[in-house]
């Protein structure tokens, strides 16, 4: 574990050192008249987020021994069987958003994922958790609650929406408020 916040942190060091000096140069290179950030920053092309390490949390919640984490763009599952000392047992691959909300009943864990709206994730294997269904609500999606077939989505400006799960492979919305 040592090793590896080392490495992490000689990571950080060098990209920080590198982005310093990039910046210098691109600075002294700058259009006259360019000042600030702006002057440094130039629109990325044919770039796609391809993994993460950490990200901000905002989401948790706990059935049996496992709690369900929203970790930035994942949803990572933790066995806290022994709650000293947590440890990672799977994660979902990338979704759209930040991981908002999380409630889990079941078989499933159901996302409040931002802007990627609610996510439908079976966490039946928890070493191997995989979306199976969506619905892309009209607002941003901060927070979700589940009572029998129904998800009960907090969604910003989009109000309280509520979706049909009995099919988790296509929610469905029934109401709204």
């Amino acid at each position: 574990m040592k090793a590896r916040a080392l490495q992490l942190f000689v990571l950080t060091v060098g990209l920080v050192l590198v982005l310093g000096v990039s910046g210098v140069l691109a600075e002294k290179t700058a259009p006259r008249g360019a000042r600030g950030p702006a002057a440094l920053q130039r629109p990325a092309e044919n770039v796609e987020l391809v993994g993460q390490i950490g990200g901000s949390t905002y989401a948790v919640a706990v059935q049996g021994n496992y709690a369900y984490v929203g970790e930035g763009l994942k949803l990572t599952i933790l066995d806290i069987s022994n709650p000293a000392s947590p440890t990672v047992v799977g994660k979902t691959d990338l979704l759209p958003d930040v991981v908002k909300g999380v409630a889990v009943a079941g078989s499933y864990a159901y996302v409040a994922d931002g802007d990627g709206g609610l996510r439908v994730v079976d966490v039946s294997d928890p070493a191997n958790p995989a979306e199976v269904g969506s619905y892309d609500t009209p607002g941003y999606a901060n927070g979700v609650a589940v009572a029998g077939n129904y998800a009960y989505v907090a969604d910003g400006d989009g109000g309280l929406r509520v979706v049909d799960v009995s099919d988790p492979a296509n929610p469905t919305e029934v109401g709204s408020y």
